[in-house]
């Protein structure tokens, strides 16, 4: 799939998200972030706090049987680690999920795991889990409506 194939499915992604965000109780204001290097992709403010989200999707974990998450790309720190947002919402396997960044980061150092080279000429670093691990590293958003398969956007 082309990066801006991937990019488009991403976007969309954040925009079904942001739907989600916006019957929150106290919701003030929604903003996506703006900018190529960017520490979180949507940004809420309530009435008495602003929380900071980042958005992924994985459509072909069905098909794999596995899910990644990049920490490393072209020797630097990257999505996982730099990222500055409060929480990661993960859709994949065809459930919304949910956890504090701080705290997925624990887990995932705990959880049986593998890390691989992948992605933009295997410029990137990988941790490569099974899908069964998901409930251990994320709370599931069951309110969020299920996206079309990959195998089925053109």
């Amino acid at each position: 799939m082309s990066f801006v194939k991937c990019l488009t499915l991403g976007k969309d992604v954040e925009k079904v998200f942001m739907k989600y965000l916006v019957d929150y109780p106290g919701m003030v204001s929604l903003e996506f972030s703006q900018g190529k290097c960017k520490d979180y992709d949507i940004k809420m403010t309530t009435k008495d706090k602003v929380i900071t989200y980042e958005v992924k999707s994985d459509r072909r974990s069905e098909e794999t049987g596995n899910c990644c998450i990049e920490y490393m790309y072209k020797w630097q720190a990257s999505w996982i680690f730099a990222s500055k947002a409060d929480y990661i919402v993960y859709y994949c396997n065809r459930k919304w999920r949910i956890q504090e960044r701080w705290l997925l980061i624990a887990l995932l150092m705990d959880i049986e795991k593998e890390t691989k080279n992948g992605g933009d000429g295997n410029r990137s670093r990988l941790f490569l889990f099974s899908v069964d691990k998901l409930p251990e590293l994320f709370e599931e958003i069951p309110e969020l409506p299920e996206l079309t398969p990959l195998d089925e956007i053109k």
